[in-house]
């Protein structure tokens, strides 16, 4: 049902709205475009007659319409703008005197009486260049955010009046909260929640004077003429003529541009927070991809049978085509590949997490057959739509080493008896590209010496460019390797790497680059010696002497990992159990079902009243050999040690299972029934 007008607020700037809108959408003027909200007789009184007044529920309800489709904030503003312009005039002295602006601001809570009836505005002039306006509501009626922004738009329209350069306007408190979201140009610390609102309006020069002028023609557009002088000088004053009916004809149309133009950048926002959205979605699902990633290639590969190995992986972006992994066969061979997929990001990294399964499904007693078959598999799964490059090394426990390449750079071997390095012959074609891609590939062989280092890399490393297009190149990375004769394997990685961004320094990457290096440890008989020595007295249970040989062998070769479960053992059994933690946890992090490591660690845990991650070992123990008595045997004296009689009656029970005339057992239950019920 329609809302009736009443006598609160002049229809003025609801006249002014109105038009916008039909303007906008291409209305004629005697079309009612809010039939639901007021009537015909009302909506003619509205547009033709200047002194109708109507209720603040009918403005309310005509301006939260309007909004749904306008910018109604920047409407308002210009609107308030036109408002104080076109109503100048009937502030200015009847005798045709001259005023400043200081004297009209004076003048405006009449103006504002004109307009509406349910505020009021007091005026406080702070100094001759700065005012404060408080805008008060009666206490029967409700502020309106857009009551603020119209008499913000009537303020500049004080300033466009009086023609002033430097100025500033802006609230400074307000009763509404979330003002900024209809009009951010308020202003900025804005106290909300204020009892009033109020503005401030600064201005740094002398203003001009305005006058009435006489009019030449009754024509009652002459009535929006004003004479502006300008005090430039006492005896010398410029006199010029502004026709406001222009100016506010120029504002309307300023209105309407700065309306679109409003709404251009709204539709912008929208889309740069879509973006941003999307952004932030894609950011979670590289890191997500990056985190999987992180899974599949390993940090570091343990040390094997002598081997030292040492790694170096910088992907290009998030994620990488790039990959490198190991594969042990059994006790008596290794493999290791060095991957790069066509291409960068996810699909790429795609790719090389289907490499990973391939490579650990197809461990062939010869490289090209692994490579033959994972090349048909990729042909079926990727269907062509990218390729891998890769070489493939099988490590024998004699030392021997079967290689293939496919379509990857060749490794480069350093012999330790000559100090010199050479590229290792192959060739082959891409993985997952062509059918017949297994008639290329070939298995060659080389034979490790003490001393002796192999390194497999990527095309990032040796074609990346200093910043005159020259390439890194093998040469030079044969010439580092060279000069790292008497350096660890370590070392000699992360010198190639020094070398490498000093090489590229000012350039950025261009594509993912890994270094894989192994070495054929040069002090392996004496590793070899110590370790037996080691395993000799662990045997005999002298645990403090194993301790001393262990460690020496594993400063040997700490990657070491039968060493290093031998050490951590041989350093619980003797007491130091911090050591045999660090121990134990670092060796876990590769074994992860080695029943030994973990009973063994969790009685460490339990030494050193770590009670909770004891518990977490014992049950990794007995998810990996479920009918050990000895480590069920110490969970139950763990549940009793916390007094948790459920728990510990469960693991009685799975060892009466087991073997029900387990001696334990018995004192066991003796104990159990001893315990509080929880």
């Amino acid at each position: 049902m329609p809302l009736h007008a009443g006598r609160e607020i002049s229809s003025k700037r609801v006249s002014g709205l109105v038009q916008v809108y039909q303007r906008e959408y291409h209305l004629p003027r005697h079309t009612n475009p809010f039939p639901e909200i007021l009537d015909d007789t009302i909506y003619n009184r509205i547009l033709k007659d200047p002194n109708y007044w109507i209720s603040q529920e009918l403005e309310d309800k005509i301006i939260q319409t309007v909004s749904q489709s306008l910018d109604i904030s920047g409407i308002l503003y210009h609107l308030g703008t036109e408002s104080l312009i076109t109503n100048a005039y009937e502030l200015l002295p009847l005798d045709d005197s001259r005023i400043d602006l200081g004297e009209m601001i004076e003048r405006l809570p009449i103006l504002i009486g004109r307009l509406t009836r349910v505020v009021y505005l007091n005026v406080k002039p702070t100094s001759n260049q700065k005012v404060i306006f408080v805008f008060k509501y009666l206490p029967e009626y409700q502020d309106k955010w857009y009551d603020a922004v119209f008499f913000q738009g009537m303020l500049n329209g004080l300033a466009v009046l009086f023609e002033l350069k430097t100025f500033t306007i802006r609230m400074t408190k307000t009763k509404l909260f979330g003002i900024h979201v209809s009009h951010k140009e308020l202003g900025e610390d804005i106290l909300f929640g204020a009892e009033s609102n109020e503005y401030e309006m600064e201005w740094e020069e002398d203003s001009l004077f305005l006058s009435r002028s006489r009019l030449t023609k009754d024509d009652v557009n002459h009535r929006h003429r004003v004479m502006v002088t300008s005090r430039m000088d006492s005896q010398l004053e410029e006199i010029s003529i502004v026709d406001v009916k222009d100016v506010v004809g120029k504002s309307r149309e300023l209105a309407i541009e700065n309306r679109d133009l409003e709404a251009a950048v709204e539709v912008l926002k929208s889309f740069k927070q879509e973006l941003e959205k999307k952004q932030l979605s894609m950011a979670k699902d590289l890191k997500l991809a990056k985190n999987i990633q992180k899974g599949l290639i390993p940090e570091i590969i343990p040390d094997w049978n002598g081997i030292q190995f040492w790694t170096a992986f910088t992907p290009m972006q998030e994620v990488s085509g790039d990959y490198y992994d190991y594969f042990p066969y059994n006790m008596d061979k290794l493999g290791v590949a060095v991957c790069d997929v066509s291409g960068h990001g996810v699909p790429a990294a795609f790719i090389t997490a289907l490499s990973k399964l391939l490579f650990s499904n197809f461990k062939k007693p010869k490289p090209s057959e692994t490579f033959k078959l994972i090349n048909r598999e990729l042909l079926d799964l990727v269907k062509q739509q990218g390729y891998t490059t890769c070489v493939y090394v099988l490590i024998h426990d004699d030392y021997k080493v079967l290689y293939s390449v496919a379509g990857h750079p060749r490794p480069i071997l350093y012999r330790a008896k000559t100090k010199q390095a050479e590229i290792c012959e192959g060739d082959g074609t891409f993985l997952g590209m062509f059918p017949d891609a297994g008639d290329t590939f070939r298995d060659l062989q080389i034979q490790l010496e003490p001393g002796d280092k192999l390194f497999l890399y990527t095309d990032g490393l040796t074609e990346a460019e200093n910043d005159k297009g020259k390439a890194f190149g093998e040469e030079k990375l044969i010439h580092i390797i060279e000069s790292c004769a008497e350096k660890s394997i370590q070392e000699t990685v992360e010198t190639i790497l020094t070398n490498h961004k000093e090489f590229t320094m000012g350039t950025d990457p261009m594509d993912d680059i890994t270094l894989l290096g192994l070495q054929l440890s040069p002090m392996l008989p004496e590793f070899n010696l110590i370790k037996a020595k080691g395993d000799e007295a662990y045997r005999k249970k002298q645990f403090s002497e194993a301790v001393v040989f262990y460690e020496q062998a594993h400063q040997i070769l700490p990657r070491e990992l039968d060493t290093q479960l031998s050490y951590g053992k041989a350093l619980a059994y003797s007491g130091n159990f911090e050591k045999a933690i660090s121990l134990l946890e670092s060796y876990n992090k590769f074994k992860t079902n080695h029943f030994k490591s973990h009973s063994v660690l969790g009685y460490c845990y339990y030494q050193v009243e770590m009670y909770e991650k004891a518990e977490i070992e014992w049950k990794k123990a007995h998810s990996i050999n479920d009918s050990n008595l000895s480590n069920l045997y110490n969970l139950a004296q763990l549940y009793r040690k916390l007094n948790q009689k459920k728990k510990m009656k469960d693991v009685i029970e799975k060892m009466k299972r087991i073997e029900e005339t387990y001696l334990h057992i018995l004192p066991l239950e003796k104990k159990w029934e001893s315990l509080p019920d929880e």
